[in-house]
């Protein structure tokens, strides 16, 4: 927001302070000061030059200017009033005007080297009839500023969205005058009302309470459009907007000077002699002030309307079959509150953003409505010398009640560690419109809050407001309590820590990415109507787009999608995991039911190819190898098994799911083709192999102590045993581990053999199991005994015969 250094001194007087002064106190505040600018600053770039010639050519003239050490300007001019010897105001080519910068032109093979400027177009004068002259003891190359050397600053202040109160001159004028310590100025707007009342000549209404709180409306009959005088446009012009006439001018000042966007209407276009708020359907069609036709695309839209349609979007932009013209004598002026959201739902909507809705979306003075309306009728009286009709026609939707919170002085000082005086605690306050009110013999007060500070709601942000205005640059530092001991982390984030060092370790990236999916991932994972990936998900409900309109179920997409970004980019051996929350849907209305889990993809070569080992793609049983190595990790044994739950987007001949106990973690396996197609991965990028277990099915990550190596020797022994073909050697293997009676210290599958040479039905498991003690050195004898041990085991468990 620009703000004119001169306007805010006519509320509060600053003329003692430079605008660094300002802008230092403003931002200390809350209020930043981005930029600090002169307006008239490019009046450095403009010259006074003698008419050192001046010969007609074509339409006009082709003169010659006389810049002193400024060198000489050819130029073109259309002006028939132009006297040689004497001095005028050029701006040569590159010099910034209010209106862009001057560019050379070109004219029958002559190139002008400056532009004749007027006191009005420069803001120092009001004819634009004719070129600006100068004093003859001008010197020529003499800069125009150090002729016209008054100057208005302009701030740039950067106000935070809660503050739409500091969106004006006053609002920021308050908290100046309370960071000061100076009184704010009462600006009185006097005004005669003359002819016909205004509620005989329009009638106004609410029909839409929650979208419009309040309505108020005045009347000048007999207006004049015209120009806007010299003083008006320039203020207008230094805080970036655009003089249109004086009636329209008017309602943008007051709206910059009080922080309420009004809108002026031509009263003889209105039909029906009615103006009425109320909500618009949605799919309405409306063509605004700036020539375009408008769609509604959200429903509940604020339209002011007259006796047959709408006329303004509410606090958006009028419409041009009301707008003010150069045949306009009777004006309506509207000053409203609108419904903060409703006003943004409607902008977005309609893709349309204005100063208007810039304010109403943050929030405006309700009370202001009356007090705008006379300010702009006043002005539009006197500039146009038009009537204001008696009578201020107002309609609320709701009375106003003022918010209440309670303030304690003690309460404040203990919470910020001040020592600040009551009666500096209540000045402040007061200063900013807070009334505080004694609570009988307590020391509370009541604090009403002013209707313009919309961002103050409980007691807290009273005393945000009292160290703000107060003394907040020179808040005293003081030592926190010393730190009490961090509580452990809970068992999950260590399970967490130990995945990723686990997978970093292997060579693995990690992904980070959006719980937001797209819902096609159901139909690109093949899951059935009654797969629980499918049939709970959780559909966002205001989601950002399409491509993120659902929560996913599993981790997978989010892989695949990653993979296909780097496959598109060149990179194809790939080896990712993720650890993050898959959401599953519950009651309607209730929360989704939020699991971690952990996720893998692994595609291309596992080894760097050299020339004793050829290039070979990764294959099922590297993934297995990986995962045997995580479940040691947690000193465990998991199993694998193939069955019915396997996901429908792995391959069934190479996919398992992964257990411990009979308990299910989760599974792994080859992806499909078909789902490797409908996702977009190419096919020379090799075959793709997931993982995805649950996080909250692993036991808090174990703490591993160092354990010393045996200094006595081991033993070896190889055990070959025949067992069904059901029996995995997955189980065997789990079997021997459990009895924990002999020192078992490794255990390897070396051979698996199934043929003629067996019975039918049979294959066979060879091992090799590794002994070793850790206090003594194992005999013959001993090693013998654990072989038979673990023999008979297997025997009686799963029937198991010993193979020569």
């Amino acid at each position: 927001m620009l703000v004119s250094l001169a306007w805010l001194n006519d509320f509060v007087g600053i003329g003692d302070l430079g605008p660094g002064a300002v802008a230092d106190r403003l931002t200390m505040v809350g209020l930043e000061v981005e930029r600090i600018f002169d307006f008239r600053e490019y009046l450095g770039d403009l010259v006074a030059a003698r008419l050192a010639r001046a010969e007609p050519f074509g339409d006009g003239a082709r003169v010659l200017f006389d810049g002193g050490p400024k060198g000489t300007f050819p130029a073109f001019s259309s002006a028939r009033d132009l006297a040689e010897g004497r001095l005028y105001a050029i701006a040569p080519v590159g010099a910034r005007l209010p209106l862009g910068a001057v560019k050379p032109m070109s004219l029958q093979g002559e190139v002008s080297r400056a532009k004749l400027v007027s006191a009005k177009e420069i803001f120092v004068g009001e004819d634009d009839s004719k070129a600006l002259e100068l004093p003859a003891e001008t010197a020529p190359g003499t800069a125009l500023a150090k002729i016209y050397p008054g100057e208005d600053w302009i701030l740039e202040v950067s106000v935070t969205p809660n503050r739409g109160d500091a969106l004006s001159h006053l609002g920021l004028a308050r908290d100046l005058a309370a960071i000061l310590n100076r009184p704010l100025k009462n600006r009185f707007f006097p005004m005669e009302e003359d002819g016909i009342e205004a509620s005989e000549q329009i009638k106004i209404a609410i029909d839409c309470p929650e979208g419009c709180y309040r309505y108020c409306g005045r009347v000048i009959n007999g207006a004049s459009p015209q120009p806007s005088p010299l003083w008006l446009a320039a203020r207008l012009q230094s805080l970036g907007l655009r003089s249109i006439n004086n009636i329209v001018d008017v309602t943008n000042y007051v709206m910059l000077e009080l922080g309420l966007p009004l809108h002026a209407f031509d009263l003889n276009r209105l039909r029906g002699a009615q103006i009425t708020a109320r909500f618009g359907d949605e799919g309405t069609h409306f063509t605004t002030l700036d020539g375009q036709e408008r769609v509604f695309r959200t429903p509940a839209n604020v339209l002011i309307c007259d006796g047959e349609g709408p006329v303004a979007v509410g606090g958006v932009m009028g419409g041009l079959n009301s707008e003010v013209t150069d045949a306009t004598r009777d004006v309506f002026l509207e000053g409203a509150m609108f419904n903060p959201a409703s006003v943004r739902r409607t902008a977005k909507g309609l893709g349309l953003s204005t100063d208007a809705s810039f304010r109403f979306e943050r929030g405006q003075d309700i009370n202001m409505c009356p007090q705008a309306v006379d300010r702009a009728a006043s002005l539009i009286s006197s500039l146009t010398l038009g009537k204001v009709a008696p009578g201020l026609l107002d309609a609320r939707a709701r009375p106003y009640r003022a918010k209440i919170v309670a303030f304690s002085p003690r309460r404040c000082n203990a919470l910020l560690g001040t020592d600040y005086a009551e009666a500096d605690m209540a000045r402040v306050l007061g200063d900013v419109g807070v009334r505080l009110r004694e609570k009988g013999e307590s020391e509370e007060f009541d604090a009403e809050i002013p209707s313009w500070r919309l961002d103050i709601g409980q007691e807290a942000d009273l005393f945000e407001e009292v160290v703000r205005l107060l003394d907040f640059a020179n808040l005293p530092a003081t030592l926190p309590p010393p730190p009490r001991p961090a509580a452990p982390p809970p068992p999950l984030y260590r399970t967490r820590e130990k995945l990723r060092s686990f997978w970093v370790g292997r060579g693995f990236s990690e992904l980070m990415s959006l719980s937001f999916i797209n819902r096609d991932f159901a139909d690109k994972l093949e899951l059935p109507e009654e797969h629980p990936y499918r049939r709970r998900i959780c559909p966002v409900l205001n989601p950002l787009s399409e491509e993120q309109g659902v929560l996913r179920t599993t981790l997978v997409p989010s892989l695949l999608n990653a993979l296909r970004l780097n496959q598109y980019h060149g990179q194809f051996a790939l080896r990712l995991f993720e650890a993050g929350a898959v959401f599953w849907a519950t009651s309607p209305g209730e929360r989704p039911l939020e699991t971690e889990r952990c996720g893998a993809l692994w595609t291309g070569d596992p080894e760097e190819a050299l020339w004793c080992e050829p290039k070979r793609g990764v294959d099922f049983f590297d993934l297995k190898g990986l995962v045997e190595a995580l479940a040691g990790a947690w000193k465990e044994k998991w199993d694998f098994a193939r069955g019915p739950e396997l996901p429908p987007f792995l391959d069934p001949r190479e996919a398992a799911l992964v257990g411990r106990g009979g308990e299910s973690l989760g599974y792994m396996g080859l992806l499909k083709e078909s789902v490797a197609r409908a996702y977009g991965l190419k096919k020379n990028g090799g075959p793709v192999y997931l993982l995805e277990l649950s996080l909250e099915k692993l036991p808090a990550a174990p703490k591993f102590a160092f354990q010393p190596f045996s200094p006595f020797p081991g033993a070896s022994r190889d055990l070959a045993v025949a067992v069904d073909l059901k029996v995995t050697a997955g189980e065997i293997q789990r079997a021997i581990w459990e009895d924990k009676s002999y020192p078992l210290a490794s255990l390897a599958l070396f051979d698996v053999f199934s043929g003629d040479k067996l019975p039918p039905g049979k294959k066979s498991l060879a091992f090799r199991l590794f002994f070793q003690d850790g206090e003594r050195t194992l005999t013959e004898e001993l090693v013998s005994g654990y072989f038979n041990s673990i023999l008979k085991n297997l025997e009686t468990r799963f029937g198991a015969a010993l193979r020569a």
